[in-house]
């Protein structure tokens, strides 16, 4: 056993913050933003539903430090985009859905501006007294 260890290394792509913030500005402004790489979504499934819990605990990790939310806002997105409906019933995967929709709402942004899912996470947040 050596003296030092090397951090595990993230299962995701070297670019996947700078991906996920692309993600999170297109998912704001779809007319400027431009998802470059569609396909990732794909590569991304199969991690995403083989192994649920740690996918989501990566993705929260990996957004945790980012500056400026949008790669949080993004991985909120990613969540959609990879549970659909179900992602309501995955606890482990409401706080990246809160912290997205917490972005919007701090940029004072209409609610209007909330997905359908967005404004179903916000009733059951209030139906359960939080």
């Amino acid at each position: 056993m050596g003296l030092f260890r090397r951090a595990p290394r993230s299962p995701f792509p070297d670019d996947m913050l700078r991906w996920l913030d692309v993600v999170g500005r297109s998912w704001l402004d779809p007319q400027r933003g431009g998802i470059d790489d569609w396909s990732r979504f794909g590569q991304l499934y199969d991690y995403a539903t083989r192994d649920r819990e740690g996918f989501l605990a990566e993705l929260q990790a990996l957004v945790a430090g980012a500056r400026g939310g949008f790669a949080t806002l993004g991985a909120a997105r990613v969540v959609w985009e990879l549970y659909d409906g179900d992602a309501l019933r995955i606890p482990s995967a409401w706080s990246l859905i809160d912290a997205g929709i917490e972005f919007k709402r701090s940029r004072g942004l209409p609610a209007i501006m909330l997905t359908g899912y967005e404004s179903q996470r916000l009733a059951q947040i209030r139906s359960d007294g939080g």
